[in-house]
This record gives structure tokens, C-alpha cells and sequence, in this order.
């Protein structure tokens, strides 16, 4: 019959030289039984000197206990408690060896490591997984860079091609950048600023992975001279694709200060911001009607609404770039003689980047096809007022967003 140390033994899949000496279900906090596993190995095993590249086998020279949190025994949580050995390396002195089942300096398993980083990646809420099993959130966080970062150092960018870049705000700083494999649809680097330099930092973190700049074809961004002085500095080869939401954005914010402005003169403007920044399709039956009421007796809405639309139009029906040359063509001079002194702002600013709004139509590029990692970004920013600096905001992109081989990575430490 099999003892219980030799059952617990087999079930951690100790490697021969280690063994179970005792067990015990023992009172924890808050009332709770723990299940504690004391480890030992056998006399006279000879161990690997832990600095890198060595190797050397040297018996243990002295030992040191430690403990470390295991994934959950049914209702139990689970430890081990071990004698850790040192080992007199010619080489190098007395070094602590490895032990395999945890990395060095940790006081988790990497059983339980690994647990912890699949549940933040499902999760997104790192809260959440702290209250699952019991451990300080700060503590998680250490975990996840931990491997988010070797997962990061285990992935090639090779063969990019086409990138969109993004900024997006969050509390207590300015912005950050996100740069994306468009064909890859991942997040390849992320950054502070939004000028030319952070292109330049993006760039570095492109080709740090394997990827070169040169081999970008094509570079979505909006309409920020900083992105694009950087795209023609460090991606020469980037065609530069103005993304559509961002052209198209630009008039539904024009609209919106008109209302504004037309507001402060007419209270049947007011609570209707959302009338004029939604399509029809996502406005009811009753919106509708008043909208087309207001637009009656606000033509200049009405008229600066129907522009908007026929932009869209164009980006929705046209599929290929000449009579998407032509039709633009003719809103920017519909918008330049019309009376609305916001339209005409924006047709200056659709007319000077209407090479790169153009492009569009010969690529077919835009950073929407990343909508369901975008949608996830804005999620996590949302979560960020929980994270205590941008590192952690960094982590959980790129545990969420960047494709990374996490699974590799734990089962592989």
C-alpha cells in the first residue's frame, strides 16, 4: 500500500532525488486548514551550479529552508517547505542551486505561477484574481511582468509589414502610444509621448524583436503631425494611411462644437449631443424625428451633419482611389464654401493630409481591424485607475493584447 508521502511523491512529480518526508494539514488565517508538504532529497545528490552557462555538479554545502506557495489542494491551500541547497562551485563559490519546482527568488511554484498568469489573461481584472487566492495584488503584478517580459524577449517580429500606431490618454500622465501589427493584429510596442521621438522609440522596439523598419510598407496613424514627421524620419518605406475613424471623427467633432455654440442660444439644443454624433441605424424611430426637427430649425447642423455623412459614405462605397479622389475632392470645396466657419477649418485639414486619407483606398489599411483588441485596450484603460504606475498598465496590454507565448514560457522555467 502506498504511503502518503510517497503519494504526494508522485503527485507533485518530483524528480527522483526529491521526496516527501511529512505532511500535514495544518490551521492557517482566518480560520482556514492549510496543507503543508515538507521536501528533502537524497544524501549525497550532487547539484548544478546555478550561474549561467556553467553547469558544474558539486555536492550540497549547506542548506537553507524555504517556503512556497502551491496551487490548491481541493479546499486546502497548499505549501512546501524545503531545505534549499547550496553547492561549492570551483567556478563561482557557494551559490544556492535551483530547485524544480520554482525560479529562483520566488515563493510560488511555478505550477502556481503559471495558474496566476492564465487567470489574468482570462480575467483582465488582477483584483479579481488576488481575491481568488489569497495573494497581494502588488505580489501578482511582480508575477506577471516576470513573464510577460520573457515573453516578450521570446517574440520575433520578423516579417511586419504593415503597423498602425494610436495614442490614448490616462489619468496622471499624458499619452501613451500603442503600435500594432496590423497583419498580426497584436501589439507590438507601447510608449510614452506622441511625437516624433516615440516613432523613434517604437521603431527600436520593432527591430529589438527582429523586425525592420524598412520592411514597413504601411503605417496607419491619425492626423498628428508628430506621428507623421516620425513615419517619414524612421519608417522611410511606410506609406503613411490616415485611419478612417480618425477623418471621420475630426467632422463629428466639428459638428459637436457647432451644437455647442448654437446651444448657448437655443435650449431645444440642449441633451442632444448624441442625436448628431450617432448613425441612424443606432438612433431610435423617436431620436430620429427629433433630430430631423431640430435640423429645421438648425441648417447649418443639418448641413454640417450631411457632410459628415457623405465622408463616410465615400470611405463605405467607393473601392478604389480615383473616384475616391473625386468625390473627396468635392467635399472638401462643398466645405470650403459653405458658411460654417468649423467646416471650413476642417476642410483645410482634410485637404492637407488628403494624399495620406487617399491611401486608404490603395491599402485598405486602417487600425479598426484591430477593433476587438481596441476594444480591449479602452477595457483595460478603464481598469487602469486600479494599477499603481504605467508598468502595470504595460503588463496587462501586453499580456492581453500582445499574442505573446505565455503558455511556453510558464511550462518551460
Amino acid at each position: 500500500m502506498i504511503g502518503e508521502c510517497e503519494l504526494f511523491t508522485k503527485a507533485l512529480c518530483l524528480p527522483e532525488e526529491w521526496f516527501v518526508t511529512k505532511v500535514e494539514l495544518q490551521d492557517g488565517s482566518e480560520g482556514k486548514k492549510e496543507l503543508h508538504m515538507w521536501l528533502d532529497f537524497k544524501k549525497g545528490t550532487k547539484f548544478k551550479c546555478p550561474e549561467d552557462g556553467c553547469g558544474e555538479l558539486a555536492p550540497a554545502y549547506d542548506t537553507r529552508e524555504h517556503v512556497w506557495r502551491h496551487l490548491d489542494f481541493f479546499q486546502y491551500r497548499a505549501f512546501i517547505h524545503a531545505r534549499v541547497p547550496g553547492v561549492n562551485c570551483p567556478k563561482h563559490g557557494v551559490k544556492t542551486a535551483g530547485v524544480p519546482w520554482a525560479r529562483p527568488g520566488s515563493g510560488f511554484t511555478l505550477l502556481f505561477e503559471s495558474m496566476a498568469v492564465l487567470l489574468a489573461q482570462e480575467e483582465q481584472e488582477v483584483l479579481s484574481v488576488s481575491r481568488q487566492t489569497g495573494v497581494p495584488d502588488t505580489t501578482l503584478w511582480r508575477i506577471l511582468r516576470h513573464y510577460v517580459q520573457l515573453a516578450r524577449e521570446k517574440t520575433s517580429f520578423k516579417g511586419v509589414t504593415a503597423i498602425g500606431m494610436d495614442e490614448t490618454s490616462i489619468k496622471g500622465h499624458s499619452y501613451i502610444t500603442l503600435c500594432v501589427d496590423l497583419n498580426g493584429r497584436r501589439v507590438i510596442a507601447f510608449d510614452i509621448g506622441k511625437d516624433a521621438k516615440t516613432v523613434g522609440r517604437v521603431k527600436m522596439q520593432l527591430e529589438a524583436r527582429g523586425g525592420c523598419a524598412a520592411a514597413v510598407e504601411v503605417v496607419t496613424c491619425d492626423m498628428a503631425l508628430g506621428f507623421k514627421a516620425g513615419i517619414r524620419e524612421h519608417f522611410p518605406n511606410g506609406c503613411i494611411v490616415i485611419d478612417k475613424f480618425h477623418a471621420v471623427k475630426l467632422l463629428g467633432d466639428k459638428i459637436d462644437a457647432l451644437r455647442r455654440i448654437e446651444a448657448a442660444e437655443a435650449d431645444d439644443l440642449k441633451n442632444s449631443r448624441y442625436l448628431w454624433l450617432k448613425n441612424d441605424n443606432n438612433l431610435s424611430k423617436q431620436q430620429l424625428k427629433r433630430r430631423e426637427d431640430l435640423i429645421c430649425k438648425h441648417p447649418k447642423l443639418g448641413k454640417a451633419l450631411v457632410m459628415r455623412e457623405e465622408l463616410q459614405a465615400i470611405y463605405g462605397t467607393e473601392t478604389d482611389p480615383i473616384s475616391a479622389s473625386k468625390r473627396l475632392k468635392r467635399l472638401i470645396s462643398w466645405m470650403n464654401r459653405c458658411r460654417i466657419d468649423l467646416m471650413k477649418q476642417a476642410a483645410k485639414t482634410l485637404k492637407e493630409n488628403y494624399e495620406q486619407i487617399i491611401n486608404y483606398f490603395r491599402f485598405r489599411k486602417t487600425n479598426a481591424q484591430l477593433e476587438g483588441v481596441n476594444s480591449v485596450v479602452q477595457n483595460i484603460k478603464r481598469r487602469a485607475r486600479g494599477f499603481r504606475n504605467l508598468e502595470f498598465f504595460e503588463t496587462m496590454i501586453f499580456l492581453v493584447c500582445g499574442k505573446l507565448p505565455l503558455r511556453e514560457v510558464v511550462t518551460e522555467v
